[in-house]
Protein backbone atom coordinates (compact mmCIF):
# COMPACT_ATOMS: atom_id res chain seq x y z
CA UNK A 1 0.00 0.00 0.00
CA UNK A 2 3.16 2.39 1.04
CA UNK A 3 4.14 1.90 -2.28
CA UNK A 4 0.68 2.70 -3.97
CA UNK A 5 0.47 5.70 -2.01
CA UNK A 6 4.23 6.86 -3.09
CA UNK A 7 3.70 5.99 -7.34
CA UNK A 8 0.29 8.28 -6.91
CA UNK A 9 2.34 10.98 -5.01
CA UNK A 10 5.31 11.15 -7.48
CA UNK A 11 2.98 10.84 -10.97
CA UNK A 12 1.02 13.36 -9.56
CA UNK A 13 1.32 15.45 -12.69
CA UNK A 14 0.34 12.50 -14.84
CA UNK A 15 -2.52 11.79 -12.92
CA UNK A 16 -3.49 14.96 -12.99
CA UNK A 17 -3.54 15.17 -16.45
CA UNK A 18 -5.44 12.13 -17.27
CA UNK A 19 -8.50 13.47 -14.94
CA UNK A 20 -8.73 16.78 -16.29
CA UNK A 21 -8.60 14.96 -19.36
CA UNK A 22 -10.76 12.63 -18.86
CA UNK A 23 -13.11 14.89 -17.55
CA UNK A 24 -13.02 17.09 -20.40
CA UNK A 25 -14.15 14.01 -22.66
CA UNK A 26 -17.07 12.86 -20.78
CA UNK A 27 -17.83 16.55 -20.82
CA UNK A 28 -18.20 16.67 -24.50
CA UNK A 29 -19.14 12.99 -25.62
CA UNK A 30 -22.29 13.50 -22.39
CA UNK A 31 -23.92 15.35 -24.86
CA UNK A 32 -24.22 12.43 -27.13
CA UNK A 33 -26.13 10.38 -24.82
CA UNK A 34 -29.59 10.34 -24.42
CA UNK A 35 -32.26 8.66 -22.20
CA UNK A 36 -35.05 6.32 -23.15
CA UNK A 37 -37.93 6.43 -20.92
CA UNK A 38 -39.97 4.70 -23.02
CA UNK A 39 -41.13 1.46 -20.92
CA UNK A 40 -42.29 -0.07 -24.16
CA UNK A 41 -38.70 -0.26 -25.56
CA UNK A 42 -37.51 -2.19 -22.33
CA UNK A 43 -40.06 -4.88 -22.69
CA UNK A 44 -38.93 -8.42 -24.15
CA UNK A 45 -39.15 -8.90 -28.00
CA UNK A 46 -41.19 -12.10 -27.39
CA UNK A 47 -43.69 -10.47 -24.85
CA UNK A 48 -47.07 -10.41 -25.49
CA UNK A 49 -47.09 -6.62 -25.42
CA UNK A 50 -44.54 -6.14 -27.47
CA UNK A 51 -45.64 -8.70 -29.96
CA UNK A 52 -49.29 -6.93 -30.14
CA UNK A 53 -47.65 -3.52 -30.31
CA UNK A 54 -45.45 -4.24 -33.61
CA UNK A 55 -48.55 -5.90 -35.42
CA UNK A 56 -50.73 -2.79 -34.44
CA UNK A 57 -48.06 -0.40 -35.98
CA UNK A 58 -48.01 -2.60 -39.31
CA UNK A 59 -51.62 -3.11 -39.40
CA UNK A 60 -52.45 0.43 -39.19
CA UNK A 61 -51.52 3.89 -40.39
CA UNK A 62 -50.46 6.80 -38.44
CA UNK A 63 -49.45 5.11 -35.26
CA UNK A 64 -50.37 3.94 -32.34
CA UNK A 65 -52.63 5.82 -29.64
CA UNK A 66 -50.62 7.21 -27.01
CA UNK A 67 -52.56 9.46 -25.06
CA UNK A 68 -56.25 10.60 -23.93
CA UNK A 69 -57.79 13.88 -23.37
CA UNK A 70 -60.64 14.39 -21.48
CA UNK A 71 -62.47 17.74 -21.78
CA UNK A 72 -65.04 18.73 -18.99
CA UNK A 73 -67.76 20.76 -20.11
CA UNK A 74 -68.32 21.26 -23.50
CA UNK A 75 -70.78 20.84 -26.15
CA UNK A 76 -69.96 18.84 -29.38
CA UNK A 77 -68.78 21.77 -30.90
CA UNK A 78 -66.65 22.87 -28.67
CA UNK A 79 -65.34 19.18 -28.28
CA UNK A 80 -64.71 19.82 -32.06
CA UNK A 81 -62.61 23.01 -31.71
CA UNK A 82 -60.33 21.47 -29.04
CA UNK A 83 -60.17 19.15 -31.69
CA UNK A 84 -58.42 21.32 -34.18
CA UNK A 85 -56.39 23.22 -31.17
CA UNK A 86 -55.17 19.63 -30.27
CA UNK A 87 -54.25 18.45 -34.17
CA UNK A 88 -52.07 21.61 -34.59
CA UNK A 89 -49.95 21.21 -32.01
CA UNK A 90 -46.00 20.09 -33.06
CA UNK A 91 -45.44 16.41 -32.44
CA UNK A 92 -48.90 15.39 -32.88
CA UNK A 93 -49.92 13.14 -35.54
CA UNK A 94 -53.66 12.13 -35.47
CA UNK A 95 -56.55 12.87 -32.97
CA UNK A 96 -59.39 10.80 -33.02
CA UNK A 97 -63.10 11.99 -31.95
CA UNK A 98 -66.75 10.92 -32.44
CA UNK A 99 -66.69 13.60 -35.91
CA UNK A 100 -64.33 10.07 -37.02
CA UNK A 101 -66.80 7.45 -36.12
CA UNK A 102 -70.14 8.92 -36.77
CA UNK A 103 -71.86 11.67 -39.22
CA UNK A 104 -72.20 14.46 -37.04
CA UNK A 105 -75.01 15.76 -38.95
CA UNK A 106 -77.65 13.59 -37.68
CA UNK A 107 -79.41 14.30 -34.60
CA UNK A 108 -77.53 12.79 -31.05
CA UNK A 109 -80.89 10.65 -30.45
CA UNK A 110 -79.35 8.78 -34.02
CA UNK A 111 -76.48 8.22 -33.24
CA UNK A 112 -75.99 4.86 -31.55
CA UNK A 113 -75.80 5.35 -27.86
CA UNK A 114 -72.70 2.87 -27.31
CA UNK A 115 -70.77 4.82 -29.81
CA UNK A 116 -71.63 8.08 -28.83
CA UNK A 117 -71.17 7.46 -25.12
CA UNK A 118 -67.29 5.92 -26.03
CA UNK A 119 -66.40 9.60 -27.23
CA UNK A 120 -69.15 11.90 -25.41
CA UNK A 121 -71.31 11.62 -22.48
CA UNK A 122 -72.27 14.01 -19.87
CA UNK A 123 -70.91 17.28 -21.25
CA UNK A 124 -67.68 15.65 -21.46
CA UNK A 125 -65.21 14.81 -24.21
CA UNK A 126 -63.11 12.14 -24.64
CA UNK A 127 -60.36 12.74 -27.69
CA UNK A 128 -57.42 9.83 -28.37
CA UNK A 129 -54.06 11.32 -29.46
CA UNK A 130 -51.11 10.36 -31.41
CA UNK A 131 -48.22 11.82 -30.48
CA UNK A 132 -44.33 11.29 -32.06
CA UNK A 133 -41.81 9.69 -29.98
CA UNK A 134 -38.96 12.51 -30.31
CA UNK A 135 -42.03 15.37 -29.02
CA UNK A 136 -43.42 13.93 -26.29
CA UNK A 137 -42.39 16.15 -23.54
CA UNK A 138 -42.85 19.54 -25.47
CA UNK A 139 -46.44 17.87 -26.70
CA UNK A 140 -47.90 17.01 -23.65
CA UNK A 141 -46.61 20.90 -21.79
CA UNK A 142 -48.47 22.34 -25.05
CA UNK A 143 -51.99 20.12 -25.05
CA UNK A 144 -51.92 20.71 -20.89
CA UNK A 145 -51.30 24.19 -21.72
CA UNK A 146 -54.80 24.06 -24.13
CA UNK A 147 -57.19 22.17 -21.92
CA UNK A 148 -56.37 23.59 -18.92
CA UNK A 149 -56.06 21.91 -15.27
CA UNK A 150 -59.60 21.84 -14.99
CA UNK A 151 -59.12 18.84 -17.97
CA UNK A 152 -57.48 15.95 -17.87
CA UNK A 153 -55.24 13.59 -19.89
CA UNK A 154 -53.31 10.40 -19.71
CA UNK A 155 -51.90 7.27 -21.70
CA UNK A 156 -47.65 6.73 -21.98
CA UNK A 157 -46.90 9.17 -24.09
CA UNK A 158 -47.59 11.17 -20.59
CA UNK A 159 -46.34 9.00 -18.31
CA UNK A 160 -42.87 9.20 -20.64
CA UNK A 161 -42.65 12.80 -20.26
CA UNK A 162 -43.85 13.35 -16.66
CA UNK A 163 -40.96 10.66 -15.83
CA UNK A 164 -38.57 12.59 -17.95
CA UNK A 165 -39.21 15.64 -16.56
CA UNK A 166 -39.42 14.33 -12.96
CA UNK A 167 -35.97 12.11 -13.44
CA UNK A 168 -34.28 15.77 -14.97
CA UNK A 169 -35.65 17.71 -11.73
CA UNK A 170 -34.64 14.81 -8.87
CA UNK A 171 -30.87 15.10 -11.27
CA UNK A 172 -31.10 18.58 -9.98
CA UNK A 173 -31.48 18.74 -6.96
CA UNK A 174 -29.38 15.49 -6.34
CA UNK A 175 -26.26 17.64 -8.31
CA UNK A 176 -26.52 20.77 -6.20
CA UNK A 177 -26.43 18.19 -2.38
CA UNK A 178 -24.10 16.65 -3.70
CA UNK A 179 -21.57 19.81 -4.65
CA UNK A 180 -22.49 21.69 -1.58
CA UNK A 181 -21.61 18.27 0.62
CA UNK A 182 -18.51 17.59 -1.43
CA UNK A 183 -17.23 21.42 -1.31
CA UNK A 184 -17.77 21.38 2.41
CA UNK A 185 -15.78 18.26 3.07
CA UNK A 186 -13.08 19.65 0.89
CA UNK A 187 -13.05 22.48 2.32
CA UNK A 188 -12.71 21.16 5.80
CA UNK A 189 -10.02 18.46 4.81
CA UNK A 190 -7.75 19.83 2.23
CA UNK A 191 -4.73 22.96 2.25
CA UNK A 192 -4.88 22.74 -1.78
CA UNK A 193 -7.73 25.50 -3.43
CA UNK A 194 -6.94 23.30 -7.01
CA UNK A 195 -8.24 19.90 -5.22
CA UNK A 196 -11.68 20.80 -4.89
CA UNK A 197 -12.09 23.03 -7.78
CA UNK A 198 -10.61 19.65 -9.94
CA UNK A 199 -12.98 16.92 -7.97
CA UNK A 200 -16.11 19.12 -8.23
CA UNK A 201 -15.52 19.43 -12.10
CA UNK A 202 -15.67 15.53 -12.38
CA UNK A 203 -18.52 15.88 -10.19
CA UNK A 204 -20.50 18.10 -12.57
CA UNK A 205 -20.16 15.94 -15.62
CA UNK A 206 -21.47 13.19 -13.63
CA UNK A 207 -24.48 14.10 -12.76
CA UNK A 208 -24.62 17.22 -15.39
CA UNK A 209 -28.26 15.78 -17.35
CA UNK A 210 -27.66 14.31 -20.77
CA UNK A 211 -31.47 15.28 -21.84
Amino acid sequence: MRKFYTGVVRRRKSILIFFIASVVLCAILKNFVSVNYDMNDYLPEDAKSTVALDMMEQEFEGGIPNTCVMINHVTIPEALEYKEKLKAVDGVTEVTWLDDAVDLTLPISAIDKDILETYYADNTALLTVTIEKTSRISAVADIREIIGDENAMSGSAVSTATATLNTVSEIQKITVIAVLFVLIVLILTTSSWVEPIIILAGLFCIFDSPF
